[in-house]
Parts: C-alpha cells; structure tokens; sequence
C-alpha cells in the first residue's frame, strides 16, 4: 500500500477510534494491544458527549456511528444529562443541568464502546494482541528515517509515525522524555458495578434516573450514576419509547466511585471487606448513601471493588519536545513520535471529559496524518522527512493541547477536590459551600 505507515500502541478507545479513521481513509497502519484477545474486562462507565462525537463523525462510518448511539443511556426526559451535587445528608445543592456552561454527556459501558471501535479494524486484521511496547528507536531502512517498535516477545515492526495511546502510564510519554503524568497519592479510589434490574432501579432513588450525583464530604468524593440502555425490538426499533424508564435490563448497570483520603485507609490491600470500609467510611451519611453503595452485594456475579489511585498530567511546556530533544537521546522528542489521549492529557474522572477529550483527539491528530500521507504517495519511495513529521505534529498539539489542559484544569488538575461548586452570590442556595467557582467548570 502506497503512502505512510503507522503504528498505533493501545487498543483502548481513541486507538481504536484512529485506527477506523485510518481504515477508512486507506492508510497503512497496524494496531497493537498489549492485552490478551479474550481478556476479561470490567466494563465500567464512559460518558460521553459533544466532543466525542467530533472524533466519532471525523473517524467512523455512519453505520458504525449509528451503533454507538444506540447504545447510549438514557435519561428521564433527555437524552444527556449533567450530575447533580448533593452534601451528605442527600439534599441537592446544585443541578448542573441548569449551567449552561456544564458539558452533557450519556453513559455507555466502557467495553462495549471499545469492542464496537474494534470490530471494523480486527475483521481487517489490523489488530494484534498479546503486544507489550518495550521500547522504540529510530532507524534508517534504505536511507529513509522511520521509528521502531520493540515488544516484549522479540517482535518488532517499522512505520513511518508511531502514535502513543498507551493511558496513563505510558512507557512512550517517558521515552519521549515528557514525564508529565503524576500519581494522585493522596486518595484512594474504590470502584464498583453491578447489573440494575428494573425492580432493583425501582427501589433506588429516583434522581438517579435524571443524571449522576456527585457528593463531597468528609474529605472524600463519591460519584453514582445509572447506565440504562434503550430496548429494541428484533427489527432494531426501539421498544415503548413513550415510558420514561424503559431499558435493556441485560445490558443496564450502575456504577459508582468513592474517593477516600489516604490518611484515612493507610494501606487498602489487606481489607478483606473492601464494601464494608466504604460503607464505615459514610457511615455518618444519609440513608440513601448506604443503599445506593449496598446494592453492590446483590449482584452476585459482579467484580470485585476495585482499588486504585488516580493519575493526572501537567500541561507540557512551551517547545517541550526541542527540549527533551537536547538530552542527545534521539528518541526523546522526536517528531515521528506522537501522544494521543491519556498518554499525554490523563485527567481526573469528576467531569466525564477523559475519554470525551481522548476521542476528540483523532479529530485533530487524523487530518495530519492524511496531509503526511498524500505527500508520501506523490513520491516514489513514498516517504517523508523528519522536519514534515515535525511540522505535522506540532500541528496537531497545537490544536490538541490547549483544548485537553482546559479539561484536566476543570477535571481538578493534579489536585482532587474535596468541594465541588461555589454558588454565586445572588444564588438563594449560597450557604458557604467551598469549592470550584461554577462560572469557570
């Protein structure tokens, strides 16, 4: 195939969201996954809103879209929605479908997003599993400069671009010489999600319904939220559409996230009752706190809670790659090495934006990789120098880069919040609740 060659490293979304667009602009690529191909995945919560859609109508097919879409949540009266802020005895203190500034987004499982970018690239066999990046250096083959890809089992492969969408610890963010993912220390993070039957909704505070919830108190952080997908009937027509709270109970879940300090639960790893200490940990708060996180047990089938620490990037500096570029090392800044969703931007979860700006990313990054693409097939050896690489994705992170620091900014930074909104003044709710300024999330 005539043009450029690019390898992809990470098969999560905004990898599998490039490499559609890659397909369906006839580039050579070849997408690699360091995970095994039947690796059991829990599917926790993604929610999504209009800047993914930017990525999905600059890389999919229209078919492919419409399956998306039709995946997503619902909710009562809209088909987005925005969280609401409760304190701790479950009262609302603010609705942030009423800011206009607030971004709407709809839930979707996270593993049925990705198998649905998946399927278009493996029935290509574009993609390989089992594919851990070792490391990568840059060659010359037949006098043309090009980046390699090292893996774990001794493999190798050559392209023209290699694009980084390894998440948040990603090997080539620190080969690259960036380094601007830290590790959020100071809390742990506890994450559980279960099937939501209808009669099990029922019993679950309505509100829900509407929208997730965001409570700060004691320190801590807790998200919920309902994933209730549309019915549809044999021939693809969506089922009693009318009724507010008809869904697909196969496919339907909640999920919920607590942030607990750490100088609260030193050491996580060795409690055998991972519900029971967040449960102890709220036990101060509503009753409906206590339901919300119990249902957790009636899911016989469900993971484990898992537990983890948070990562969140600094913007990178003016001119960083030149910089990086003077340690002599040549893979450290190089142009023909690109970063695309969390492997440059890792962002907290409070606003929903990381996988939102992850997939708008390919919006920016795809167009470029076209224009290196078409110069490459003008020539005979199909190639393209290092300083075009360079004007390329200094394009790209020129676009990219202002617009996901403004997320990882109102996603909190490398600082998680303890307070999440501050009511102006002439708000009759304004009760000295500390926190963000909504004026600028």
């Amino acid at each position: 195939m005539a043009g450029i060659r690019v390898l992809i490293i990470g098969g999560g979304l905004s990898g599998s969201l490039l490499a559609n667009g890659l397909l369906n602009n006839g580039i050579d690529f070849a997408l690699y996954e360091r995970d095994s191909e039947d690796t059991k995945r829990e599917g926790y919560q993604i929610r999504l809103g209009e800047w993914a859609m930017v990525g999905f109508k600059a890389c999919l097919a229209q078919d492919r879209l419409t399956k998306i879409v039709n995946k997503l949540g619902q909710n009562i009266g809209v088909s987005q929605a925005a969280p609401s802020v409760h304190n701790s005895r479950f009262e609302e203190i603010l609705d942030f479908s009423t800011v206009p500034s607030y971004a709407k987004t709809s839930a979707i499982n996270r593993v049925v997003l990705r198998n649905l970018l998946l399927e278009p690239v493996k029935e290509k066999n574009a993609v390989l599993f089992d594919k851990y990046l070792d490391s990568y250096e840059i060659v010359t083959e037949n006098g043309r400069e090009r980046v390699k890809a090292n893996f774990a089992d001794g493999t190798s492969d050559v392209g023209d671009i290699l694009v980084g969408a390894d998440g948040n610890r990603s090997r080539i963010n620190a080969q690259l010489g960036l380094n601007n993912i830290v590790l959020l220390d100071k809390f742990w993070g506890f994450l559980s999600k279960g099937k939501l039957p209808y009669d099990l909704m029922k019993t679950l505070p309505q509100k829900l319904r509407r929208g997730p919830i965001i409570t700060f108190a004691k320190g801590g952080t807790l998200f919920y939220a309902f994933y209730l997908p549309p019915k549809f009937d044999a021939n693809g027509i969506q089922t009693d559409a009318s009724q507010p709270i008809t869904y697909n109970e196969d496919a339907a879940s909640f999920y919920w996230g607590l942030n607990i300090p750490t100088d609260a639960i030193p050491d996580p790893s060795n409690v055998p009752d991972k519900l029971q200490l967040c449960l102890d940990y709220i036990k101060d708060w509503a009753p409906e706190y206590h339901a919300l996180l119990s249902v957790t047990r009636q899911d016989k089938d469900a993971a484990d809670i898992m537990v983890t620490q948070l990562r969140a990037a600094h913007r990178p500096a003016a001119r960083w790659r030149e910089k990086s570029a003077k340690s002599g090392d040549i893979k450290q800044g190089h142009p023909r090495v690109w970063l695309i969703g969390d492997a440059i931007h890792a962002m907290q979860p409070n606003r929903g934006a990381g996988g939102n700006t992850a997939l708008a990313d390919t919006a920016d990054l795809l167009p470029q990789l076209l224009h290196l693409n078409a110069m490459a097939k003008s020539r005979s050896d199909n190639s393209i120098t290092t300083a075009e690489a360079k004007t390329a994705v200094d394009a790209y992170e020129s676009a990219m880069l202002p617009r996901a620091f403004r997320w990882v900014a109102k996603s909190g930074g490398v600082n998680i919040p303890v307070s999440h909104t501050r009511y102006p003044p002439s708000s009759p709710r304004a009760r000295g609740v500390k926190g963000t300024d909504v004026s600028k999330m």
